[in-house]
């Protein structure tokens, strides 16, 4: 049945309401509000629908469904989750084809959540051989934004290590995710504040009076935080417990960066948990000064960064 095409004012509109509600979706899951994130996911996948079916450049619109697609499919079951991904997949091999710098990256990441899926319904085995391909498959993508590939590399290492670790290969998967918390790292160091400063190199500095990196961020990089978080913790915790004082600092660092910008987006629940955070890095980095003489660096005194500005 022949569908009017959508006239400008009306696709400009629905443009801006789903970048509006993609942002929104991605606000909420930064925060840990998985409902309200997953509400506004599914209204920015009908959102991107209809301005595929409607508007008068379709082709224009499949950058857009492709990552709605790909968005919302993790917050369906496992049925649902597929067939979304899979669709997702083959708008992003389409848009792969033609622009691979633009899009080879996207691709790569709706296999991640392929993998994802297959870990939660308890085929870590096989989401660990997906994974270590998909890992592969980053380090040779090619990628007009280099910020959204690395990324994507963080973000499959994280969970790489993390179902290394559950099937026992302790070693290996540790190796993972610090390998993707340096990924990381690079990115943020690309960051700029809001008034133009290059992100704050210094671990655990006072972030109240200083402009924060996340909040400007690219969606990509927002996506990442909670599992950067999570990788942090874990390597934190795991090189803590082997006496390995040093690289336990290192991940204390990171943990203490993200959470406290989390805290500065959030207050609440992020503000205890990054005071949480806070505390237990104090100690590591204590016991990394102790450990090393050139440790030395971790000496400054961190700060809970001020909320409600």
């Amino acid at each position: 049945m022949f569908k009017a095409r959508l006239k400008p004012s009306e696709q400009g509109t629905l443009e801006r309401r789903y970048e509006f509600h993609l942002g929104e979706a991605a606000r909420a899951a930064l925060l840990g509000d998985h409902e309200k994130a997953a509400g506004h996911s599914r209204t920015a996948l009908a959102l991107s629908r209809e301005l595929y079916a409607g508007a008068r450049d379709p082709e224009g619109q499949r950058a857009g469904l492709a990552a709605a697609l790909s968005t919302n499919a993790r917050y369906q079951r496992a049925l649902e989750a597929v067939e979304m991904l899979t669709e997702s997949a083959g708008h992003y091999a389409r848009l792969a084809g033609t622009d691979p710098g633009r899009f080879e990256a996207g691709r790569i990441g709706v296999l991640v959540r392929v993998a994802l899926a297959a870990d939660t319904a308890g085929s870590t085995r096989d989401a660990i051989r997906l994974l270590r391909a998909v890992v592969g498959m980053y380090q040779q993508a090619p990628a007009m934004d280099p910020a959204a590939r690395d990324a994507g590399l963080a973000w499959a290492s994280f969970h790489l290590g993390r179902c290394l670790l559950a099937v026992g290969k302790t070693a290996e998967g540790l190796e993972s995710i610090d390998a993707g918390l340096a990924a990381a790292e690079a990115v943020r160091r690309e960051l700029r504040t809001a008034d133009g400063r290059a992100a704050d190199d210094a671990c655990g500095r006072d972030a109240g009076h200083v402009p924060g990196w996340l909040s400007g961020a690219p969606l990509s990089v927002q996506l990442l935080v909670p599992d950067w978080l999570a990788a942090a913790s874990r390597s934190m915790a795991l090189h803590a417990a082997a006496g390995r004082w040093p690289a336990a600092a290192t991940a204390a660092c990171a943990a203490v960066r993200v959470s406290g910008e989390l805290a500065r987006l959030g207050g609440g629940a992020c503000l205890e948990a990054h005071a949480s955070v806070l505390a237990r890095a104090r100690d590591i980095w204590a016991r990394a000064r102790a450990s090393s003489p050139r440790a030395a660096h971790y000496a400054h005194k961190p700060a809970v960064p001020a909320t409600g500005r």
